[in-house]
């Protein structure tokens, strides 16, 4: 009978002990108020007959990198292109480039899980916006055919909207766009009806001079913080640098968290690089590739386009290249 409660009380033990185990917190980090990164050089170069490669969308999958870009030749064209996906950022070097025929400039890449298809955004289609779909994002070419996804136009802007960032919650999908104008537009639609057209008309919802809300906004959801991030490229004395904002809800009003030049985002003062003034377009690392763009704050990395210091033209051929911010906490 002893026998029997000693077991007994070693199997109840044992419950405990596996239940106490197996009870474990998700931990995740609140951002910081302060940035400090670190930064590699350049990760590659363009294959011939390309001089810049930048606007980069990264996500995982299978387990390794998939990145789009956009390309410019050694004349006047803009095109896009993909990674090979590669393991280690140490391998995008050699990782082959493949160049799309119908291009995707300043692409956005997710996969949309309510309907299990990937979808690949961007700008200078037959509309504003257009986006593809597919099943196979490592295939370059394999997308569907250029669908409309903002059939609107906006005023007061040199280029008319340009780099667009699609993000969901559970119920509501939402385009965030720039125009190089110092304005930042928003609209949305029912998640149900996505991939679809946002339609023709966005609100305004940041507004400041040219130069602090310039272009490559992007929205992230903050794992575990029931809170989002948006950065926004700007134009600094001393060279591109992001600026941020946060907000309790993508539908909502969004309050500045990093906003000078001194104590940005990601640039020259904060970014440790020494090879390029610029911390342009790029994307944060996501945790999973869905819509909902999530990020792990314990563990920010930025993949970004600099440029070299000494370089200097025409804005299309200027010679970005791809790098990597590691956040420093």
């Amino acid at each position: 009978m002893r026998l029997m409660k000693r077991i007994a009380s070693l199997v109840s033990t044992g419950i405990i002990l596996l239940e106490s185990a197996t009870v474990v917190v998700a931990q995740s980090c609140s951002l910081p108020s302060t940035y400090r990164w670190t930064s590699t050089g350049p990760l590659a170069t363009p294959k011939s007959g390309w001089v810049s490669l930048k606007d980069f969308t990264s996500v995982m999958h299978e387990g390794k990198h998939l990145v789009y870009a956009t390309t410019h030749n050694t004349g006047s064209g803009w095109g896009s292109t993909n990674f090979a996906p590669f393991s280690d950022w140490s391998e995008m070097a050699s990782a082959s480039q493949n160049g799309m025929s119908v291009a995707a400039v300043a692409p956005t890449l997710f996969y949309f899980t309510p309907k299990s298809i990937w979808v690949l955004a961007h700008q200078w289609g037959p509309t504003s916006f257009s986006y593809r779909t597919s099943t196979d994002p490592t295939n370059a070419n394999g997308w569907s055919s250029t669908q409309p996804l903002f059939s609107g136009k906006i005023s007061g802007s040199s280029t008319g909207c340009i780099d667009q960032t699609v993000i969901g919650d559970n119920t509501t999908m939402y385009l965030f766009f720039a125009g190089d104008n110092g304005k930042i537009y928003r609209a949305s639609m029912p998640i149900e009806k996505f991939p679809a057209d946002f339609g023709t008309t966005a609100t305004v919802i940041l507004s400041d001079t040219t130069n602090n809300l310039f272009e490559a906004v992007q929205v992230y959801t903050v794992e575990g913080q029931n809170q989002y991030l948006m950065i926004v490229e700007s134009i600094g004395a001393n060279g591109r640098y992001f600026r941020s904002f946060t907000a309790t809800s993508l539908g909502g009003s969004w309050t500045p968290q990093t906003t000078s030049e001194s104590k940005p985002f990601a640039g020259k003062a904060n970014s440790n690089a020494t090879w390029t003034n610029d911390v342009s377009h790029g994307d944060l690392v996501r945790t999973n590739a869905d819509q909902t763009m999530t990020i792990d704050a314990c563990n920010l990395q930025l993949l970004y386009q600099g440029r070299a210091t000494n370089s200097d033209g025409n804005y299309g051929t200027l010679p970005y290249r791809p790098a990597l911010l590691t956040l420093q906490r």
